[in-house]
């Protein structure tokens, strides 16, 4: 076997590693030099500087130019405390006013925000997560994906999760009343005298899976069952919310009204309606979940969630947890409704 293949390196690898054992080297404790390992191992230095490199990337030593090589990670410059990284699963506007506001907060406190997008990616997310720890930051903040709840269960500094949460882990979090937002929009709804209510939401979190629940729930409660051709639920898109309204309006029977489970989904349907000479409010009422820019410029009747109110108890959730104290396990944040011209009585529909 030639000097400097793989498998001479890999080799002495291992022997660098029983040395670390035997030795009971603890972290940041030095090496043998490069020549007396070299003398140590009898080989040359072009084999021990790749075995050497090997270690370095799989972060059992680290190497301080013109010092010598020590054991363990290479420890953080102190820097990345300073650093709250944010994570989302996707674009949505009620995230970046949250983002706006918290960032203002952070700045004025002599910290930086660091915003990653996961796309719903595990693999993504748990990356993130990674380089939070190796970097040392000083918390993160995430809408989680319950997919990764191991990692997160590893996870070694502060944690805040926001908007939604993982069951049975520890993270303390913030959510919006979701249910009860859901329940008033359906109220609202009835109370125009809509009977036929349909709901295009997400399948994959809960937050969409509490405001439909709660949709549900004020429905039975008015006799009145939601049937499964008026349930839609896939992606948290203005994309689905326009194809969930294509396929409400080609049933037998459509929707005199329609709840989405936020303003990008209602925004959606809203296009779909406009296309096809669908008449909002006069033929089918529609009403969103957020109260963001979007409802606005819609004139959409939505369930507000106070972003201010969401922002500073991140920052007072933040703060506790940044200075070693305990933050409370769970925070709901109150929501109400906004009436605007997307909803009138079903009395009023020609």
């Amino acid at each position: 076997m030639g000097r400097g293949k793989p498998e001479k390196y890999f080799e002495l690898s291992g022997k660098i590693r029983r040395l670390i054992q035997e030795r009971q080297l603890k972290r940041n404790d030095i090496l043998p030099s490069e020549r007396q390992m070299a003398a140590m191992f009898e080989v040359n230095h072009l084999t021990l500087r790749k075995a050497l490199r090997l270690l370095e990337r799989e972060k059992i030593i680290y190497k301080e130019p013109s010092r010598g090589n020590y054991v363990g990670p290479r420890p953080s410059s102190g820097k990345g405390k300073k650093i709250v990284c944010m994570i989302f699963p996707d674009h949505e506007i009620f995230y970046y006013n949250i983002l706006a506001e918290l960032e203002e907060k952070l700045a004025a406190a002599g910290l930086h925000l660091l915003v990653h997008l996961t796309h719903n990616s595990r693999k993504k997310e748990e990356e993130i997560l990674d380089f939070a720890m190796e970097e040392e930051m000083g918390a993160v903040v995430a809408m989680p994906n319950s997919e990764c709840r191991e990692k997160y269960r590893s996870m070694q500094v502060p944690l805040i999760f926001f908007d939604q949460f993982i069951e049975g882990l520890a993270a303390p979090h913030i959510i919006s009343d979701d249910y009860n937002g859901g329940m008033m929009a359906a109220q609202h709804l009835l109370s125009l005298g809509h009977k036929a209510i349909a709901q295009i939401g997400s399948g994959y979190d809960q937050t969409m899976n509490s405001r439909a629940k709660g949709l549900v729930d004020a429905l039975r409660k008015a006799g009145i069952k939601l049937p499964s051709s008026y349930v839609k639920t896939r992606d948290a898109t203005r994309q689905w919310g326009y194809k969930a309204a294509e396929e409400l309006f080609q049933l037998p029977n459509p929707p005199t009204a329609i709840f989405c489970g936020n303003d990008t989904i209602a925004a959606g349907a809203f296009k779909y309606c406009a296309d096809h000479k669908i008449s909002v409010p006069k033929q089918c009422s529609l009403m969103g979940f957020g109260n963001t820019s979007v409802s606005e410029d819609l004139d959409l009747s939505s369930v507000n969630q106070n972003v201010s109110m969401i922002a500073s108890s991140l920052w007072k959730l933040l703060r506790l947890a940044m200075n070693g104290d305990t933050p409370p396990a769970e925070t709901v944040i109150p929501t109400s409704l906004i009436l605007r011209g997307s909803t009138t009585t079903k009395a009023n529909a020609s």
